[in-house]
């Protein structure tokens, strides 16, 4: 036991009691200083815009990967979102069009094989072409959408018109994507290992182009 000294008297602290002061020292005093704080949880990389119009999509998780990054730029705006899908689907339909190119320049195909690759360049380019088609009509209402509060009936109706536009588009591009796939069938393609590499390359192209139509029939919906 510990001595303790009041009034000239000695008296016998209680080693239960020593440890509970010590305790104490050590959480009031220096002790809490060092204490590591609580890790704080890490922020939602999707934006709650984003995630809220990715949620209506075919592929959801691909849509929040693929737009998170330009939640940025679109801010608010549903025409700047399908600005958005649209650009990224453009640029997958372009590096899909090189990687099938580079299978058919290599020289190993079959010649039915070789034909079915020579068709699904073709079409990933008109694909390319119109995504390129649609993700300039909606920048261009992406900046109109300011001043739409102003806008007169006519021009409602021309936004309108732009949109249907848009939706035709995509849904040829998506089209092309599908078909593009089809044309490697496993009898045409001399087995079924082209047709899977190209699949791979081609697949994310429809879902992207999926996502960006699934947005620009959303927005469609909500245009007064």
């Amino acid at each position: 036991m510990a001595l303790h000294r009041r009034g000239g008297v000695v008296s016998m602290l209680p080693p239960l009691l020593l440890l509970v002061l010590s305790m104490m020292s050590w959480c009031c005093g220096g002790g809490a200083a060092a204490r590591p704080a609580p890790p704080s949880p890490s922020p939602d990389p999707v934006p709650g815009f984003v995630r809220s119009w990715c949620a209506g999509t075919e592929y959801p998780a691909l849509c929040d990967a693929t737009l998170a990054p330009y939640a940025a730029a679109v801010g608010s705006s549903p025409a700047r979102l399908s600005w958005a899908a649209l650009t990224a689907a453009r640029g997958g339909a372009r590096a899909a069009t090189a990687a099938v190119k580079a299978v058919a320049a290599a020289g190993h195909l079959a010649p039915a094989a070789a034909e079915a690759a020579r068709d699904c360049v073709s079409m990933l380019g008109g694909a390319e072409d119109l995504l390129r088609q649609s993700a300039e009509a909606m920048a261009r209402l992406g900046k109109e959408e300011r001043r739409r509060g102003g806008q007169a009936a006519s021009s409602r109706r021309d936004a309108r018109f732009e949109v249907g536009s848009v939706q035709a588009w995509a849904s040829a591009a998506l089209t092309d994507g599908d078909m593009c796939v089809e044309g490697f069938r496993a009898e045409a393609a001399g087995g079924g290992g082209v047709r899977e590499a190209v699949r791979g390359h081609v697949v994310g192209v429809v879902h992207l182009t999926a996502n960006a139509l699934g947005i620009v029939n959303a927005m469609a919906k909500k245009m007064p």
